[in-house]
């Protein structure tokens, strides 16, 4: 797993969380925050346990995880001790019987598990390592006091992170059903694939603890355990569960089972101990997927809402500067890892920058306006005299063509005479001798409108007022 430096929920914090919520008279599965523990999967293969004594185990365990020294001796024996109430809590044991709660620790203590390096007893070899393990040690209560003893062979199996999952005590102890606890241990360690091995059925029925004789047929099991389990399941747990057999109408003895899951959506926001707002913000925002959650949740001793907000406005004082260019998310996080936060005086340049900004804004709109404004007065001006010369060309042509021969000849002779005439038409590519008053309107469209505005302003001089 990820961020193998985060294995458990720091002991100040787990006591923190214990402080507030006993002194409401809360549990531990209606806390905010998530409270649990790396532990190895070979100890999802606990069966024949109540459900009491599965918590025995999940909170001898939490507090050795806690607790345990980073060197390990294999044959050395080490005492980790908690105040029983706060053990009782972590259990979520709400019973006053303290001869049921010695009774469960007992059951635990009897308990044990296989460990071999091949994947089953029947692929064993001569070469493979195989053990079995008291899982609970030695234990006693004494004033008040819970003690474990645990070797240190066996708290390395318990803690190792290789092919390990997160236990969350919030989460193990809303389970009332020893079975639906059974199915969530074997549930856990496949979340990646939404689907766990089969089972036999044979297996399956050691599970919840001690099944009467009758109630170990399908039929009957299925009535009285599995479906209530699911519905638990489905009912208080991270996942929506299913189940399925190997075939419709099996013997007890070649059936087989698996389970169907999916993570139900606000588990992850559940898991890290935030609100939903939260949640979507960091989902949307960062794309936080369920990883990030889990990185997130382990380190909520330190990372607290106010620690978290104050990384998210950093990060984001960052983006709006354009200092990140790669991932906003590892910017997120790298925030939190230095404890980087924006100060009074970060916002209040920040401010003074912005402001500075929306004037340059301000200034360049009014600017703008005014050469639009100039813009459009001087193409409504140029408009105004491109109409006024068409309409100056076309009443200089009328009154050119509807004059006689001899003053048509005139018009042309005095606009050919002219100077700047004369380079309009070479420009042209003609010569002002090709120009005669039967072709001055055909030869060239150019010369054609320019000597029909010099017939208007001649037409003008003659006609004034």
């Amino acid at each position: 797993m990820e961020n193998e430096d985060f294995t458990v929920t720091p002991q100040q914090l787990a006591l923190d969380i214990y402080e507030d919520m006993s002194g409401q008279g809360a549990a531990i599965c209606e806390a905010t925050r998530d409270i649990g523990f790396l532990r190895n999967n070979i100890f999802t293969r606990v069966g024949g346990l109540g459900i009491a004594a599965r918590r025995v185990l999940d909170a001898a365990y939490f507090i050795v995880a806690s607790k345990a020294p980073d060197e390990l001796i294999d044959d050395k024996v080490y005492t980790f001790t908690a105040d029983v109430n706060y053990f009782k809590w972590l259990m979520r044991y709400d019973s006053r019987n303290h001869s049921h709660l010695i009774a469960q620790m007992r059951a635990a203590a009897r308990a044990r598990v296989e460990i071999m390096t091949a994947p089953s007893i029947e692929e064993l070899t001569e070469k493979d390592s195989w053990g079995t393990i008291s899982l609970l040690g030695d234990c006693y209560i004494e004033r008040n006091v819970v003690c474990v003893l645990l070797s240190g062979r066996v708290i390395k199996y318990l803690i190792s992170p290789y092919k390990a999952h997160w236990l969350s005590l919030r989460a193990s102890t809303a389970f009332s059903l020893s079975l639906a606890r059974a199915i969530y241990d074997r549930l856990i360690p496949c979340q990646g694939h939404g689907v766990t091995e089969w089972f036999p059925f044979e297996e399956v029925l050691e599970w919840p603890g001690k099944v009467g004789e009758s109630r170990k047929e399908v039929k009957e099991f299925k009535k009285r355990f599995l479906e209530p389990a699911i519905d638990q399941l489905n009912e208080v747990s991270d996942f929506d569960v299913n189940w399925e057999a190997n075939a419709d109408r099996a013997t007890r003895d070649k059936l087989k089972i698996r389970f169907r899951f999916t993570k139900k959506q606000g588990a992850d926001a559940a898991r890290a101990g935030i609100a939903d707002e939260m949640y979507l913000l960091l989902h949307n925002e960062f794309a936080f997927d369920t990883p990030d959650f889990e990185r997130l949740a382990k380190r909520r001793d330190v990372w607290t809402d106010e620690r978290l907000e104050q990384a998210i406005e950093y990060t984001r004082f960052k983006l709006n500067e354009g200092k990140v260019t790669v991932s906003p998310r590892g910017y997120l996080f790298k925030a939190l890892e230095g404890n980087y936060r924006i100060g009074d005086a970060d916002r209040k340049m920040a401010a003074i920058k912005a402001k500075q900004l929306e004037d340059d804004k301000k200034g360049r709109r009014e600017r703008d306006a005014v050469q639009a404004q100039l813009e459009a007065t001087i193409q409504a001006q140029n408009d105004s005299a491109r109409a006024k010369m068409s309409e100056e060309i076309k009443a200089g042509r009328e009154f050119f063509e509807a004059a006689d021969a001899q003053s048509r000849k005139e018009l042309c002779h005095s606009f050919v005479s002219q100077l700047i005439p004369q380079r309009l038409i070479e420009k042209q590519g003609l010569s002002r001798e090709s120009l005669s008053a039967e072709n001055i309107l055909t030869v060239n469209r150019v010369v054609a409108d320019a000597f029909c505005s010099h017939v208007y302003v001649k037409m003008k001089k003659a006609r004034p007022g």
